[in-house]
């Protein structure tokens, strides 16, 4: 039974390896670490195989290495996942550090105790090196049920090595594998080797699945909202406002003269100037969106005509106070807004889009570079509509 039990941990670790470097070929390099690791894992605990033809102290020294190198590639999965610092130089130090002092161990002083002692020690400390890197990049709960997981596979390291250290009987390193700690590490080793990779596997998952919905929703040009991405926000987040919500639309002025004159490349980075303004609008829940070309659509929820009108002046006087010689333009870029609040009668947002277009369109055909809102927003006076318009 036990030899059963000793074939099966090599195993699932092998399973968990392939798993994991199959969710690798998705574009996560996180996942590349880890599948090694536990390869590396599952090879140390095959290495007892290796004494029908090597003697005990290499079969060690074999076994040793590779744990020390899982370790290391767990430490940095686990820094690689969180975008961490890598402190590379002091997770490789405490590496072959303690892979000295292991050989000493085994082939100096002989002693089992000793070696299983320095071993564990060395991998929970490249453990512990990487956790303490990405302890303040813990968002998600499945990030932090990942560090928890990090946490218990160093404690119970840590925690059998000592027992067995002070307490256990200590066997001959040639009588481990039939030994009461070989059994005991299994069996531990077991549960840890599977929390860490479930949460693993989950936390790499759902960092793929964002990463393939953040394409998905996102502008790659400005980091915006796309199109896709706002009508995906106003249908979750967006039906929180409980009062009026503003719309702002807005569209830079005579863009394709800018890249006829200054080259496609400036052009490019005068839409991430105007996205950087638009993002910089201090307003809460506030989400903006490039619809497209040069067009772009910030909404403002629980806000009230004036305020919006007053914002969307803020950033057309600071585009056109610009100074964007940086970027290869050696003249103001300007803009046109038009704003525009829901209405009593709206059924979507969208009709509150609608005439914050048609006032924006208003503003361009006026001359340009002004803000153009709607004195009365969803009421059209036999008159005609009362405007707000903002001009150089």
């Amino acid at each position: 039974m036990d030899d059963n039990f000793a074939f099966l941990l090599p195993v699932v670790l092998s399973l968990f390896g392939v798993a994991f470097l199959v969710v690798a070929r998705y574009g996560n390099r996180a996942a590349l670490f880890w599948g090694g690791g536990y390869l590396c894992a599952a090879l140390g605990f095959l290495a007892p195989l290796l004494l029908a033809v090597l003697p005990a102290p290499v079969v060690a020294l074999v076994a040793e290495a590779v744990f020390v190198c899982a370790f290391l590639l767990y430490s940095q999965a686990l820094i690689c996942h969180f975008n961490a610092p890598r402190i590379l130089a002091l997770r490789g130090a405490i590496a072959v550090l303690g892979y000295a002092a292991i050989a000493v161990a085994v082939l100096g002083a002989g002693s089992l105790r000793y070696e299983l002692f320095l071993s564990d020690i060395t991998c929970g400390l490249l453990l512990v090196a990487a956790m303490v890197s990405i302890r303040f990049r813990l968002r998600a709960p499945v990030d932090k049920a990942l560090f928890a997981a990090s946490v218990f596979v160093v404690l119970e390291t840590l925690v059998r090595t000592l027992v067995f250290f002070f307490i256990a009987a200590s066997p001959a390193i040639d009588d481990f594998v039939g030994s009461p700690y070989a059994y005991v590490m299994q069996i531990t080793s077991t549960v840890g080797a599977l929390l860490l990779a479930l949460t693993a596997l989950a936390s790499v998952a759902l960092r793929i699945l964002d990463g393939h919905r953040k394409d998905a929703e996102e502008d790659p040009l400005t980091g915006l909202l796309n199109r896709r991405g706002f009508e995906q926000f106003i249908g979750e987040g967006g039906r929180t406002a409980r009062n009026e919500a503003a719309i702002i639309v807005a569209d830079i002025d005579w863009f394709k003269a800018i890249n006829d004159h200054f080259g496609h490349a400036a052009g490019d980075e005068a839409i991430r100037e105007v996205a950087r303004l638009l993002r910089a609008v201090s307003w809460p829940g506030l989400a903006v969106a490039r619809f497209g070309g040069e067009e772009f659509i910030a909404y403002l929820p629980n806000c009230r005509l004036p305020d919006a009108h007053m914002l969307a002046n803020t950033v057309r006087i600071a585009l056109a106070e610009r100074d964007l010689s940086g970027i290869g333009i050696d003249r103001a870029i300007t803009a046109s807004f038009g704003v525009a609040v829901t209405a009593a009668g709206d059924h979507t947002i969208h009709d509150a889009i609608s005439r914050a277009d048609r006032l924006l369109y208003l503003a361009k055909s006026s001359g340009r570079n002004r803000v153009v809102s709607n004195a009365a927003e969803g009421v059209q006076p036999a008159a005609g509509p009362r405007l707000f318009v903002v001009r150089d």
